[in-house]
């Protein structure tokens, strides 16, 4: 990715908390590729979270808000089954069905619109606030059906203009009987997450991002920002005659789902993981060196953080 960079020309100590720049310094002191033990055949790992660790705000949200508001994917019996019938199958179906292939300007108003609108976000935030694992999956499905030379180019579309769109919250109104709910809108990536990739690449580590976001989302992010795609890890569908379905190659990586993927794949723990939220834990708890918690949004988490001594950085820039 990069040139060996000395470290202290990336880790302004304006952007970081002394004691957590002082322990990533630290780190590359005893691992690097200047260090005395480095092996270039098994240099040492790190694992990043994405959503909320690399990025603000979620890739995996923005990707099913896009697909859900101009009806991208491809629904069939299975796609429904997703839903569960307690939050709203069968009137989800049918506002679909009474909005399905009409433009933007024509649905904008209807009333099956703004049921069918909220009722899917809806799913999506009952979901999460159960299962973390069937939310990502939700989400993930949304790229069902889709072949696989048309999965980057929707990817790239939405991806970029997230980017771009500043951050903010949007307001959905209800469509009888869904509720009305608030959405994060927009991605950027943290300054201080991108600045210690760049820095730990050019001292010889391995990086590496995992998420139970869509593997492919993950892939065409990575690109974007300059990252290598055959370095990420995330959820994977099954594929068919080159399209997604809806069934799942491994479990959801999540907490100890998550801690196998990486452990299957490198075959050892890494000196240094990152992450945000309980869903990381596992695998923090796993790192051979350092263990970093990104933001302050995960009150478990920063607990438990304090009670193992590992580093938390709270500030962060976008």
């Amino acid at each position: 990715m990069t040139d060996q960079i000395h470290p202290e020309e990336l880790l302004s100590e304006g952007a970081w908390q002394p004691e957590v720049r002082a322990a990533l310094l630290d780190l590359i002191t005893e691992h690097g590729i200047e260090s005395p033990g480095y092996d270039p055949e098994e240099p040492p790992l790190v694992a990043i979270d994405c959503d909320g660790t690399l990025l603000y705000n979620s890739l995996a949200e923005v990707l099913m808000r896009h697909m859900i508001l101009r009806r991208r994917f491809r629904t069939d019996r299975n796609f429904w089954e997703i839903i569960p019938e307690r939050l709203g199958r069968d009137a989800l179906q049918a506002a679909y069905k009474a909005v399905a292939g009409r433009n933007d300007a024509e649905i904008s108003e209807m009333a099956a619109f703004k049921r069918y609108r909220a009722g899917m976000f809806g799913v999506y935030e009952s979901l999460i606030n159960e299962s973390f694992a069937d939310a990502a999956l939700f989400a993930a499905r949304m790229l069902k059906g889709l072949h696989e030379r048309d999965i980057n180019e929707t990817l790239d579309e939405i991806i970029g203009l997230e980017l771009e769109r500043p951050l903010s919250q949007e307001d959905v109104p209800g469509g009888p009987p869904f509720p009305a709910l608030s959405l994060n809108m927009g991605i950027k990536v943290h300054a201080e997450t991108m600045e210690l990739i760049r820095l730990f690449d050019a001292n010889g580590f391995h990086i590496w991002l995992i998420d139970s976001v869509a593997v492919q989302a993950m892939r065409r992010l990575a690109r974007r920002i300059d990252f290598p795609e055959d370095r990420v890890l995330g959820l994977e569908l099954q594929s068919q005659y080159g399209m997604l379905t809806e069934k799942l190659i491994e479990a959801v990586p999540v907490g100890e789902d998550k801690l196998e993927l990486f452990l299957d794949t490198l075959g050892r723990s890494p000196v240094l993981v990152i992450g945000d939220s309980m869903n990381d834990y596992e695998l923090l708890e796993n790192s051979e060196g350092l263990s970093l918690v990104m933001g302050d949004r995960d009150e478990q988490l920063l607990e438990k953080a304090e009670a193992n001594g590992w580093l938390i950085q709270r500030r962060l820039s976008i």
